[in-house]
This record gives structure tokens, sequence and C-alpha cells, in this order.
């Protein structure tokens, strides 16, 4: 049976995903028309910057703390 709350969360799921790949796209057709060749870097960028802020949280005990990780993390992948 589904219930109103998990139909709720499935929308978003499916509305965050669906946002992700837009902006991943984006960024790719904006790098082929420029430069005319195709660059996968996005993705890495994306998966990078997802295990910064997973360990940052993870190993500097910030539970609950969850924004300033990301500032941290938006720090760390802007000097990479």
């Amino acid at each position: 049976m589904v219930t109103f709350n998990s139909l709720l969360q499935q929308i978003f799921n499916g509305i965050q995903f669906g946002v992700l790949l837009a902006l991943l796209a984006t960024g790719l057709s904006l790098i082929f028309g420029m430069l005319g060749i195709i660059n996968f870097a996005h993705g890495s960028f994306y998966m990078l910057g997802a295990y910064l802020l997973w360990t940052c949280i993870k190993l500097l005990h910030m539970r609950g703390q969850f924004w300033l990780g990301l500032i941290i993390t938006f720090v760390l992948m802007g000097i990479v």
C-alpha cells in the first residue's frame, strides 16, 4: 500500500534526480558547444564533491553540522 508520505518522498527524489541530470547535461553541452570536444569531468567533480562532503562530516565528527561541512566542501572543491 502506497502512503501519501512515501509518494511525496518519491516525487521529491524524482525531481532532485531530474535537476541533477539537467545540470550535468547543461554543463556537458556548454563545454561541447564552446570547445567542440566532449569533457566528462563534470561527473567526476560531482562525485569528488559528494565524497569530500561525506568525508568532512564523518571524519570531523560534525554530526548535525551539515551546512558547515557543505561550506568547507565548497572551499575545498574551489581549490581543486
